[in-house]
């Protein structure tokens, strides 16, 4: 197996385990027995358990934005509904790591790091697809009230479904109509802050 094979191997096995469970609770052990190695085989790979932890994080990260990209031939608010499905479902399928991510991810500066970087990508995405939106209400010119807007509702996003998977209350097409519409509010917002004359 080639080095790079490995590495990916003992990754995807490394990264089932912690969709179930904090990474914090997962030792080395444990993810090198289900990557059917040797502890010693994985620390030549990722000589600690943050330099595992950040390179499944950059891989989970960038396997979801690969997901989240909607087909470009539907309209922009069925783009950020297929999006917004897309995410729910793989937060679903790993709610354990979600949670814990978000509740406890900064306590290492590296997994901080890592994970402000895919907040960046994301920020990035979605404000290429604002561009797009050829028939919006307002507009969607990139300007510093609009990354402030969109970096908000990012994290609007984050906080909103955290508590839905943790406390319910709300079925989740209801939730992906509030998601989406938050959306529409923070753009709205930062037309308003644009034109703001004070």
């Amino acid at each position: 197996m080639s080095t790079d094979a490995r590495r990916e191997h003992l990754l995807s096995s490394g990264v089932e385990l912690l969709r179930s469970r904090p990474h914090h609770e997962v030792s080395i052990e444990e993810i090198a027995a289900a990557a059917g190695v040797s502890k010693g085989l994985l620390y030549h790979y990722f000589p600690t358990k943050t330099d595992f932890i950040v390179a499944a994080l950059e891989r989970g990260q960038l396997l979801l934005a690969e997901q989240l990209a909607p087909d470009p031939e539907l309209p922009a608010v069925e783009r950020l509904d297929a999006s917004l499905d897309t995410f729910l479902d793989y937060v679903e399928r790993h709610p354990a790591a979600f949670s814990a991510i978000f509740r406890g991810g900064g306590e290492d500066p590296r997994i901080t790091a890592a994970l402000d970087a895919g907040r960046a990508e994301q920020l990035e995405t979605m404000l290429e697809a604002l561009r797009s939106w050829e028939d919006a209400p307002v507009s969607t010119e990139r300007t510093k009230a609009l990354e402030t807007a969109v970096q908000g509702w990012l994290f609007f996003v984050e906080g909103a479904v955290l508590r839905w998977l943790e406390q319910g209350g709300l079925d989740r097409v209801r939730l992906r109509v509030m998601l989406r519409t938050a959306l529409g509010g923070a753009v709205f917002a930062a037309a308003a802050a644009e034109r703001y004359e004070g």
